[in-house]
Parts: structure tokens; C-alpha cells; sequence
């Protein structure tokens, strides 16, 4: 390399600086998009947690509205031992809020139709 081939230091650092400068904007840019791009999927992670609260309460209400029934059904069974409402089982697959409502309605209407197969039509005055 001759004398006049020679970069001087000066021009060779400006344009390093330039290009780590360039690099350093394009870093910035991908990751304001990615910051775009998270918060979008948290928000929509968001939603879908509260639906899902939503729904947990929902069935929640359902289960305990059919177990306050059944225990007023069962209330005149003196023979039976009535226990609180268990608690959820967790070990369960899971569901949409529908399954597990319908299954409890289809349960507490067979209680119903077997007690009152068992009642006499006229009960004893007390």
C-alpha cells in the first residue's frame, strides 16, 4: 500500500462510527417493533386470562347455585349424610365452560327424578 492508498485515521474512524451508528438505529428500530409486537401478545394474553376468569366464575356459579338446590332436594332424606360442596378438583381436564355446567344440570335433574320416584304422592303431616 503506497502512502496515497492510505485511509487516514481521522476518515476511517468516521466511518466506523457511521456504521456502528447505522447498526445502533436499526438495533433501536427492531426492537421498538418487537415491543410493539409483545405488547400486542400481552394484551391479547390478558384478555384471554380474564375470559377465562370469566368463565371459571361462571361455572363456579352454576355448581354451587345445582349443589344449594340438591341439598334443598335431599333436605328431607334424614338418612343421608349431607357434606359441604367439595372442593374443585384441579386434576380435571379441561373444558369449555358448557361441559362441566350441562354435566352438573343432567346430574342434579336424574337426583331429581329419583327422589321423586321415591316420595310418596301424599308425605306424612308432621
Amino acid at each position: 500500500m503506497t502512502e496515497a492508498e492510505q485511509v487516514p485515521a481521522a476518515v476511517r474512524y468516521k466511518e466506523l462510527m457511521a456504521l456502528a451508528d447505522a447498526a445502533a438505529q436499526r438495533l433501536r428500530r427492531h426492537e421498538s417493533e418487537r415491543v410493539e409486537e409483545l405488547t400486542g401478545e400481552v394484551a391479547t394474553g390478558q384478555k384471554r386470562i380474564e375470559q377465562a376468569e370469566a368463565q371459571r366464575e361462571q361455572v363456579r356459579d352454576g355448581v354451587r347455585r345445582r349443589w344449594d338446590e340438591a341439598m334443598e332436594e335431599l333436605w328431607e332424606e334424614r338418612w343421608m349424610r349431607v357434606t359441604p360442596m367439595p372442593e374443585p378438583d384441579l386434576s380435571a381436564e379441561p373444558a369449555t365452560p358448557e361441559g362441566p355446567i350441562r354435566s352438573v344440570q343432567n346430574v342434579y335433574l336424574r337426583l331429581r327424578q329419583a327422589l321423586s320416584m321415591r316420595r310418596p304422592l301424599f308425605p306424612r303431616r308432621r
